[in-house]
């Protein structure tokens, strides 16, 4: 086990890999088979329903829909322990017995779709009203209180009023995210902590202002109520979703990259780990990275470089980029330097082609770049924000076919084109009304993609001419989140962040194809594309703590 990091292996998964698969990781490890046959009430079999597949012992799920006269059938199963669950249309069946899965054999269960389903939720973000649009969202304003004037003179430098107003909890929650931002301000140089009197006047202040409605938290919706109504169509039922929950399901896993082997890889934002999950053995492992001055470690904004390395950004209070080496299991520290802009926070980064490492600090307005060789960090500010006097809001980043790089100016509509050297910009504006932009990214061409949250939908900048043209997605108020490229199949695929799916535009054709996941308030906001094995997308789940993959089986 290396010194820098710990490699963690959870007891009941341990005990599992080492009693089917010794071995673990070296080569495909043995499955099996799960077949059956769903039908409605009346007992006719019934095509393009959800079939779901949940091992607890393992943390895994598994998803796959009914082919011709409702038949499923899921080859993939790690030996175990299975219920099984099928959803269509308007009802559900219940869950089935306990089935026992070995490798390399086949079992079976039939399902009957006989119980009524829960009422469909509406698009939203996770535990928010409809319509809500969170970052790039209208100004709000405060409750009035004692509270309100140290808010806005400490806590608004940091994030906008907006974030506090939309969330809710009960004074625990609350006294819990205080204690957060008070680590998160110890090793800021912008970030300003409260004092013990302040800090009992606002936590008075936000449990009595922002409680959950009706003083209760709010329930969690049931978890197929995102699932669509109507069966799923022929062209769209050949593909499998793949999931692992995570132990700690308040770790927040912002940021998935793939690496050179295919394996999914999440940064977590509040658990402080660095997590990987082996496509092969479906196996999850997690590692610590080194400890710095301050023990809240805010993981975030994950990319796989040429050489296979992992970088991310320590977003808190330490205040530092971090390299993995997978093959020697091992982290390198790039501490960044003290400045008058505060803490690090983003969750956007790039590897340019000169091997530089790009990161957009969406609270700083401020993009940074390394340079690995030199350790050599420059912070550039965004002039939209300095003209403005406020916080562009630097959001996604991608690498254009002119080797510049390009960003999301979320709060002011724009996007703006970097020179990697001289850290010049020139800024456009989106020319879409209420974008809220979120993450960018680059084609086969070189051109860029923007995933507009607010808009719903994608849109196509040619590099060089700056034309553009919008693809709207299919559903309504989607939460288009990102553009990511297939590089072999000329597709685009985003995440619908507000009705959890997946969606794949042919820009040739202008057809999409959503694909639903398997639970309500997954929270999938960035995906990424295994070039490797491109009918394969790794998502992570943000709020519901998890990771996965969708597969296109044709």
């Amino acid at each position: 086990m290396p010194k820098s990091g710990l490699k963690s292996y959870f007891a009941a998964l341990a005990f599992v890999a080492s009693a089917f698969w010794p071995g673990v990781g070296s080569a495909q490890e043995p499955v099996g088979t799960l077949t059956g046959i769903v039908t409605d009430a009346a007992g006719a079999p019934l095509e393009g329903a959800f079939v779901q597949m949940k091992n607890a012992e393992r943390h895994l799920y598994f998803m796959v829909i009914t082919k011709t006269q409702g038949r499923y059938t899921n080859n993939r199963l790690p030996p175990g322990k299975y219920v099984v669950q099928a959803i269509g249309g308007e009802h559900q069946s219940a869950p089935s017995a306990v089935i026992e899965v070995a490798a390399s054999t086949s079992a079976s269960v039939d399902l009957s779709l006989t119980v009524a389903r829960a009422p469909t939720l509406p698009p939203a973000w996770p535990g928010r009203e409809p319509g809500q649009r969170g970052l790039g969202a209208q100004p709000v304003s405060l409750a009035p209180g004692e509270g309100k004037a140290i808010i806005e003179a400490k806590c608004v430098a940091c994030h906008d009023a907006e974030r506090i107003a939309r969330s809710r909890g009960n004074q625990a929650r609350w006294r819990a995210v205080l204690h957060s931002m008070k680590l998160y301000a110890q090793g800021s140089t912008f970030a300003q902590a409260l004092s013990e009197d302040e800090e009992k006047v606002v936590l008075a202040y936000l449990a009595a202002n922002y409680a959950p409605a009706g003083g209760a938290a709010k329930a969690k919706p049931d978890p197929f109520s995102r699932l669509p109504r109507t069966l799923v169509p022929p062209a769209a039922r050949d593909y499998i979703v793949v999931e692992y929950e995570l132990p700690n399901p308040r770790s927040e896993p912002h940021e998935v990259a793939v690496d050179l082997n295919g394996n999914g890889w999440i940064t977590q934002r509040t658990g402080g780990r660095l997590g990987r999950l082996d496509r092969k053995t479906l196996t999850y492992t997690e590692y610590e990275p080194p400890a710095g001055p301050s023990t809240q470690v805010r993981l975030n904004a994950i990319r796989t470089d040429k050489q296979g390395e992992l970088w991310m950004v320590d977003g808190g209070p330490n205040r530092r980029f971090l390299r993995f080496d997978p093959k020697a299991e091992r982290f390198e520290v790039y501490q960044l330097p003290p400045t008058k802009s505060g803490n690090a926070s983003g969750n956007s980064m790039r590897i340019h082609p000169n091997n530089t490492v790009w990161l957009n600090s969406i609270g700083n307005n401020e993009v940074i770049r390394l340079d690995p060789a030199t350790r050599q960090f420059t912070f550039f500010n965004v002039p939209a924000g300095v003209q403005r006097n406020r916080n562009a809001t630097p959001y996604g980043i991608a690498v254009g076919g002119d080797n510049k790089l390009w960003i999301v100016e979320n709060s002011v509509d724009q996007i703006a084109r970097i020179d990697p050297m001289s850290g010049k910009f020139e800024e456009f504006p989106l020319g879409v009304e209420d974008p809220v932009a979120r993450k960018i990214g680059a084609d086969w061409n070189g051109n860029l993609w923007v995933g507009l949250h607010g808009a719903g939908s994608l849109l196509w900048i040619d590099y060089r001419t700056l034309e553009r043209k919008e693809f709207r997605a299919p559903s309504e108020d989607a939460g288009v989140y990102l553009a990511d490229a297939d590089m072999t199949n000329r597709v685009i695929w985003t995440s619908l962040h507000h009705v959890d799916k997946l969606a794949r535009l042919d820009p040739a054709t202008g057809v999409w194809t959503e694909f639903p996941l398997m639970y309500a308030e997954t929270d999938v906001r960035r995906i990424e594309v295994d070039q490797s094995n491109p009918n394969r997308i790794w998502y992570s789940g943000v709020l519901s703590g998890r990771i996965g993959y969708i597969e296109v089986l044709q």
